[in-house]
């Protein structure tokens, strides 16, 4: 999942997931750490709350009850009657602090080293007392208020108070000073703890917040350096594969696109860039290889039909007075035929002369010279035909064309390299005419027999001068829709480490001088042109078989 996310995420999605994380645990940990804080500070403020209450309220049970004490001798001549009403008020405060303290004193009980039950039973007896006081004060109240006291009430009542004020309740007394004042140091000691925990759940709340605050930071440094290193290892890894292929010229090499991010769209940009430069690049060394090869070929067509012509007209010339040479010859052998017939015994210098000349032989051979001259004057004009229809350049549009033709008019032009061990083999077919650039479709032919030569010409010299090579030539139609022309020879072959590559431009394994490599590249832009195929199937050592096929 995670993966995915890092593959298939833009930067900027990256960017905020990264931040959107480290911003979100801040918060996390900031909220935790109130929330526990606040929890344990709740808890430790409202111990130190009821600590210090309880505190207060035996603090103020102690004062209450000394304040009682202080009131015992009310046999005075003179007790205003205020001072028995602040006495009633102090007996009703001491009443309420006991309820207050009997209540505090049972939940204090549970956490508390005193004996609580004795405590309470003093409690129970100072309740008693404080009881008797209120009982006391409230009828002298009353009596007085009425104004029915009697003489001697007071006195009475002092004794009362005094027979209550004896030495085992002043034991009793101190023995409860003694206990609440180990309460109120239990209390102080359970405030002292109280505040102490609130200090440690302040400091957890701090230290939970810090550390999330840290913890964020930490991974947003994380994060950024991550993703910093990450963009730019993956940029600096396609400055890397532009500066190869700058240099090098190497359209092959592709950026890795590992992700779909921003970077990821730019590497296949740049991999679209690279196969489109590779295209172009390609397209442009073949329209460069073959505008070369067009000048070149322009260049020799236009020599040849050159050569074509001014050979035209002599040998023309020359052709047509050899019939007029041979009717005169003729006719002159016929004469000396007559004279010999009606002078057969001549003069002896006319004797010596024809002995000289051996005019019988002459009479014989003159006729084959003559023949012979005829045939060369045919060859060379066939040699002429052929040249100027190899060099028809001018004709841009495709027309039906004669195969055959084209492959005897290409064999005419490497009469003076076909020596007497070198056999062509024509094994044609009944072709129907192709729609071609015969020009074009020559120039494929001459390709492919000037290598078939040069290799046989390299065997014949480095280890089979007495070998009688071959250079056999197929053509057949196949399945009425294609016409296969073969042209295979008995040179060395092709080595296998090279097959694949012998229709690259510029590739070739001749000596400097004698090719750059083109003569097959060309010749595979040809036949793609023309919509069919060239291949080239070889044995090292057997020889080479190049198979051309071209649609109707």
């Amino acid at each position: 999942m995670i993966n995915q996310f890092l593959t298939s995420a833009s930067i900027r999605q990256k960017v905020f997931v990264g931040y959107a994380l480290s911003i979100g645990l801040a918060i996390l940990g900031t909220t935790t750490g109130l929330g526990i804080g606040q929890h344990y500070q709740k808890a430790a403020l409202a111990e130190f709350t009821d600590a210090q209450k309880q505190e207060n309220l035996l603090k103020n049970l102690q004062i209450a009850i000394l304040d009682l004490r202080s009131y015992p001798y009310l046999g005075a001549l003179a007790v205003p009657i205020e001072d028995l009403q602040l006495l009633q008020d102090k007996i009703d405060q001491a009443q309420q602090l006991l309820l207050e303290a009997e209540g505090f004193v049972r939940e204090f009980e549970t956490c508390s080293h005193t004996n609580t039950n004795q405590l309470l039973d003093l409690l129970k007896t100072n309740r008693i007392i404080i009881d008797s006081y209120n009982t006391l004060i409230k009828s002298l109240l009353q009596e007085i208020e009425s104004g029915n006291l009697p003489l001697g009430a007071l006195k009475l009542a002092e004794k009362q108070l005094l027979e209550q004020n004896n030495p085992e309740l002043t034991t009793a007394l101190e023995g409860f000073f003694e206990k609440s004042e180990q309460l109120i140091r239990a209390a102080q000691v359970k405030q002292k703890q109280a505040l102490s925990a609130l200090k440690r759940a302040e400091q957890c709340c701090n230290g939970i917040i810090y550390s999330s605050m840290i913890a964020s930071v930490a991974i947003a440094i994380l994060l950024a350096i991550h993703t910093s290193n990450a963009i730019a290892q993956r940029l600096k890894s396609l400055t890397e594969i532009t500066e190869q292929v700058k240099q090098e010229s190497n359209f092959t090499l592709q950026a890795p696109v590992t992700t779909q991010d921003e970077v990821g769209v730019l590497a296949t940009s740049l991999n679209q860039l690279i196969h489109g430069m590779a295209d172009y690049t390609q397209e442009l060394q073949q329209t460069e290889i073959q505008l070369i090869q067009n000048e070149k070929m322009s260049s020799l067509g236009t020599m040849v039909a050159g050569i074509a012509h001014e050979m035209n007209n002599p040998i023309n010339f020359i052709y047509g007075n050899l019939f007029f040479a041979s009717d005169y010859i003729e006719d002159l052998l016929s004469l000396v035929e007559l004279y010999q017939q009606y002078y057969p015994n001549p003069d002896p210098e006319i004797q010596n002369q024809l002995e000289e000349i051996d005019l019988e032989f002459l009479a014989q051979d003159l006729p084959k010279i003559i023949a012979s001259l005829k045939g060369g004057a045919e060859r060379i004009r066939e040699i002429v035909l052929s040249m100027r229809n190899f060099s028809r350049l001018d004709e841009a549009e495709m027309k039906p064309v004669n195969i055959h033709e084209g492959i005897d008019n290409t064999l005419v032009l490497f009469s003076n390299r076909l020596n007497p061990g070198i056999e062509v083999i024509k094994q044609y077919g009944d072709l129907p005419l192709v729609d071609c650039y015969p020009a074009q479709l020559n120039q494929v032919f001459m390709n492919i027999l000037e290598n078939a030569l040069d290799a046989i010409e390299h065997k014949s010299v480095e280890s089979c001068p007495s070998q009688v090579f071959t250079i056999r030539i197929q053509t057949e139609l196949v399945d009425q829709n294609w016409v296969v022309i073969r042209i295979a020879d008995n040179g060395p072959g092709i080595p296998a480490a090279i097959k694949d590559r012998i229709f690259d431009p510029f590739f070739t394994t001749k000596e400097p001088g004698k090719g750059i490599g083109l003569g097959l590249a060309i010749s595979y832009q040809i036949i793609t042109q023309h919509r069919g195929k060239i291949e080239v199937a070889s044995e090292p050592g057997q020889g080479a078989e190049f198979v051309i096929s071209l649609p109707i």
